[in-house]
């Protein structure tokens, strides 16, 4: 069976499950590294007022004593875990894997995978990551990159624009002296969002901080497997 086919079955079978605890499927990510893994990430979903005021951009960056609390709009370790034993008999009883298999099922957590450009709009503003199959030239531009890094600036039906960024080891974004790109959503591979926030100054050392990468420390970064693997925590994503 194809990926595409057990994402398929995935959805169909996890849907009815994770609707009844109010929740909605955020999407799924197959890898087939030795035993294959799937992940069902599921996510409470976001209100008007949320995607409105901005609650989970991190535009304006504040210290971490400012970052949104996830429990407010994110599913529960309980709610994944039952929606992994609920499912993964179904998923047993279908023989759709032919195989000894792990599913891992969680929320998105901060730093996020998107599934589709229209999961991005609620993230204006905030770095995104965008990994492609190969070197990519957008359009106007004489640079080809694997990875491109910036601030997501737009999104329409099928593609996105970053204005381009790095960010430091110590988590500092500094703008590129490049213009705006427009990356088709086609064309990339892989997609996922970098939370950065504002470390507070050390007593003793002046100035204003500095940014760093953030890790997922919620109950969104933790991903529980289903036998035959013993269950365990994982810490977020490999972005």
């Amino acid at each position: 069976m194809s990926d595409a086919a057990i994402k398929d079955a995935l959805v169909r079978i996890a849907g009815p499950v994770v609707r009844s605890l109010g929740l909605e499927i955020w999407g799924v990510e197959i890898t087939q590294t030795g035993r294959p893994v799937v992940r069902l990430f599921v996510e409470a979903p976001l209100a008007p007022e949320q995607a409105a005021d901005g609650m989970l951009s991190q535009a304006a960056e504040g210290s971490p004593e400012e970052a949104p609390d996830p429990s407010a709009f994110s599913a529960t370790i309980a709610q994944c875990e039952e929606i992994s034993r609920r499912i993964g008999l179904a998923l047993d009883v279908e023989d759709i894997f032919p195989q000894a298999y792990v599913l891992e099922v969680s929320t998105p957590g901060f730093n996020r995978l998107f599934f589709s450009p229209a999961q991005m709009r609620p993230y204006m503003g905030d770095m995104i990551e965008a990994r492609m199959p190969s070197g990519f030239t957008p359009e106007g531009l004489d640079v080809a990159r694997r990875v491109w890094r910036g601030r997501l600036t737009a999104v329409t039906e099928d593609a996105f624009v970053l204005a381009p960024a790095t960010v430091s080891g110590s988590g500092e974004v500094t703008p590129e002296n490049l213009p705006e790109v427009r990356i088709p959503w086609e064309a990339t591979r892989r997609v996922a969002r970098l939370y950065v926030f504002q470390q507070p100054a050390r007593p003793g050392k002046g100035g204003s901080g500095r940014q760093r990468k953030r890790g997922d420390e919620t109950r969104g970064g933790r991903e529980r497997k289903r036998a035959p693997m013993p269950n365990e925590a994982l810490d977020g994503l490999d972005i």
